[in-house]
């Protein structure tokens, strides 16, 4: 095992305890000179494990110091602050004072003569051959020391003594190295030296200022020496101009930059002031991607590209869909497109994969066909819309992507739902035969309106961590609202009355209460299932029903721009699933009530005269006694002798909509059911046993992992975009690996978080950035 110059001279300091009491008395003290004061900073942190080592100096007793009298009377153990045992030998650091000092008694200071006697009383704490202990003659020692070559040039001794108080607990700092020199050392007090320059560019002087002298110098020196660069603010441009160019040691600098860019915020601004006239041309030339208004020119491009395309038939719009994402491709690893400044640039992808899919055909003989299309690859379609739309914010870019949306999306979608509602005209038994089971689950948690394209997303999701997901599709109850269908997904689904009246598209209980959302809670309370807002109120074995999720409230009231919410529910739903398995919980059942439709840029109308129904609502309607339409009719869940009239195709009965549900279509009426379980051998099998942090260095010890496997430190643990993890090689080592974080997460929480070959995470601990 490594140990470190800490725990070097502990042992040193050990060993200078002995003596052969056959021929010399117990030495009464230890004394330890030290001319050129190299172990000044370090002794604060010796003393934290050695009590009775005292300093010469001024009267500080909080930091075991004071001069000759006080130091006499603490070896003579005379002050209660001598609190050691008896057996123990004190020591006495010796700031300023050589060897020399101590024989030199006729020059001894008046203050110093007290101390004199101990070099014949006590023993000095010096190397074999009766030197002084230096910082270099440590770490090259190979008896009392490290072993280790180092180089014997000024500027290493210099380093030596900056960059002890970093290294002098790390073990490997000075480890793997053949040669010692004053670069290893100066990047062991700034092995963040890349993160720190980027901070400097975005912050100057202030950043400067923020650093201890020495540590201060190091980075000056490393600025000249390693990046060909004066950190002085008035030059940031030229400065900036190396960062864009990418060449030679700044292209590390970039590559960091790229990576976490939101950390430096600064930078953008900087690049536009520092970009060239001109970025030349062939192997010299700038490169295109470090400048924010090349993107922009690109994106603007794009824009009118896209406007083109729309206008173009199908087949001709996807080639043209297809001859840009070639062009723009390269833009995605760009940093701009990680900011966020490539908007239509990253929806491109999904809308290029979107136009392929929609002309796939698809098998429309039966019912049991369509879903069987729709769950092995349909749903990849509405996933592209949505992802296609989320990342675009202005308006401009919105309604670019709505109009190629529109031409693609919504034949598809109208086709599709068409054929369905055929399919049930002719045979709706996947509706009108269910009927009501017992609840055979513990925990029950529903999700409002989790769409079959969203759960088929969140289960992937689920996968890459210690939980083991299936997903079943089953159909909703209709109409596919709240009110009807929720009940049937339920535990309460037996209470309820198959001949209820209706109100509102609401049921009755078999006792006659109308199903209000009090009733509905006292009906669980009747088949002993708990009704819990949050999981944190699992109190041991039992059954509960919890709700969460917005998505159907942010649909109606945002309509498309619902779609940036998704990954709020997901987050949403991955909080409850954690505190519930904490609390106990082995295996949970999701469930909701209905899908939606979804078109950019408004679904169509159909006209239905209010005067001619009972209850209206978006996609279906309960029609007034006597009056006919030519509309889809099929029976109530509840009763069947209640007759609902539905939209044809994905058309709204009232203003024009971009979200909607109620309808009879698969988007809206195919629905999921997860069962998620925490599986025991992944809990039981490798582990995060220990994290040590030094500075900005994290120290991350596993049991039972694979060299293949990887750690990360996030600050959210299932979100690898929030690593904040700087060091490129993030593998395991015989159950140990090292990160370096950036500087501005110090004190900040985070996770540790061990994952396998795959990226599913193994093992989580919660730490504080620097210990």
């Amino acid at each position: 095992m490594s140990l470190s110059l800490y725990d070097k001279v502990l042992q040193a300091l050990k060993q200078a305890e002995n003596h052969n009491s056959n021929v010399m008395v117990r030495p009464e003290v230890i004394l330890w000179p030290d001319p050129d004061h190299q172990w000044l900073e370090v002794i604060p942190v010796l003393q934290a494990s050695l009590p009775h080592l005292l300093r010469y100096g001024s009267y500080v007793p909080a930091q075991q110091q004071g001069p000759a009298i006080w130091l006499k009377c603490m070896v003579a153990r005379m002050l209660p602050a001598a609190n050691w045992d008896s057996s123990i030998i004190p020591i006495i650091y010796l700031p300023g004072v050589s060897k020399n000092d101590l024989r030199n008694v006729e020059q001894a200071v008046f203050d110093f003569q007290p101390l004199l006697e101990y070099q014949y009383t006590g023993t000095l704490f010096v190397q074999e051959n009766g030197k002084e202990w230096t910082i270099l003659a440590f770490v090259e020692n190979p008896f009392s020391g490290l072993g280790l070559k180092v180089a014997k040039d000024s500027a290493t001794k210099d380093a030596l003594k900056k960059t002890l108080p970093t290294i002098f607990q790390d073990a490997q700092a000075l480890s793997g190295k053949a040669l010692i020199d004053a670069d290893h050392l100066n990047k062991q007090v700034f092995p963040d030296i890349i993160p720190a320059i980027l901070t400097w560019m975005c912050q100057g002087d202030r950043f400067l200022h923020s650093l201890e002298p020495g540590k201060r110098e190091v980075f000056k020196l490393l600025c000249r020496s390693a990046y060909d660069f004066e950190p002085d603010h008035r030059n940031i441009s030229a400065i900036t101009e190396k960062l864009g160019a990418q060449k030679s040691a700044w292209k590390y600098v970039w590559q960091l930059y790229a990576a976490a860019p939101h950390k430096y915020p600064e930078l953008e601004a900087l690049l536009r002031l520092a970009k060239p006239a001109d970025l030349g041309k062939g192997p010299a030339a700038l490169p295109a991607e470090s400048w924010p208004q090349v993107n922009e020119e690109a994106e603007e491009a794009l824009a009118q590209a896209l406007l083109k395309a729309a206008s173009l038939d199908a087949p001709a719009a996807m080639a043209a869909l297809h001859s840009l994402e070639k062009k723009h491709l390269p833009r995605l690893n760009w940093v701009w497109f990680e900011l966020g400044k490539a908007p239509l640039a990253a929806a491109l992808p999904y809308l290029v994969q979107l136009a392929f899919k929609v002309t796939v055909p698809f098998s429309t003989s039966s019912i049991e066909a369509m879903k069987t299309y729709y769950t092995d690859s349909g749903y990849l379609i509405d996933q592209s819309m949505r992802k296609a739309l989320v990342g675009v914010k202005s308006e401009r870019d919105k309604g670019i992507v709505k109009s190629l949306i529109q031409l693609f999306y919504r034949p598809w979608l109208e086709n599709l739902t068409l054929k369905f509602q055929k399919l049930v005209a002719a045979d709706a038994s996947i509706f009108t035969t269910q009927t009501a089971q017992p609840e055979q689950e513990s925990f029950v948690l529903f999700v409002d309106a989790f769409r079959y394209e969203l759960a088929v997303e969140f289960a992937q999701r689920l996968a890459k961590t210690q939980c083991q997901v299936s997903l079943q599709a089953n159909w909703s109850a209709i109409p596919s609202l709240t009110p009807t269908a929720k009940p049937s997904v339920s535990p309460i689904a037996t209470a309820v009355s198959t001949q209820s009246g209706i109100t509102e598209f609401r049921p009755h209980l078999q006792n006659g209460k109308d199903l209000l959302t009090a009733a509905f809670r006292d009906a669980l309370k009747n088949q002993d299932v708990k009704y819990i807002t949050n999981a944190s109120e699992i109190q041991g074995p039992g059954k509960y029903w919890q709700e969460i999720g917005d998505i159907d409230t942010k649909g109606h009231e945002e309509q498309s721009g619902m779609v940036k919410r998704v990954e709020e529910l997901f987050e949403g739903i991955e909080e409850v699933l954690a505190l519930a398995f904490e609390k106990g919980i082995t295996r949970i059942k999701i469930v909701t009530d209905h899908g939606w439709l979804l078109l950019p840029g408004g679904l169509p109308k159909v006209q239905l005269n209010a005067g001619l129904t009972e209850t209206r609502w978006g996609r279906c309607a309960l029609i007034k006694e006597g009056v006919n339409t030519d509309l889809l009719h099929l029976p109530w869940r509840w009763n069947p002798a209640t007759f609902i009239a539905y939209a044809p195709g994905i058309a709204f009965f009232k203003a024009n909509e971009e979200y909607a549900h109620g309808g009879i279509s698969l988007h809206e009426c195919l629905i999921p059911t997860l069962m998620v379980e925490q599986t025991q051998s992944a809990t039981a099998s490798a582990k995060i046993s220990d994290i040590k942090w030094v500075n900005l260095k994290c120290n991350v010890t596993t049991a039972h992992a694979s060299d293949q496997f990887t750690i990360d430190i996030r600050t959210k643990y299932n979100d690898e975009h929030t690593s904040i993890v700087e060091s490129t090689r993030r593998n395991l080592k015989d159950n140990k690996g090292v990160l370096m974080v950036s500087d501005d997460a110090d004190t900040k929480a985070a996770t540790v978080v061990l994952l396998d070959e795959t990226g599913r995470i193994l093992d989580k601990k919660v730490t504080i950035v620097g210990g």
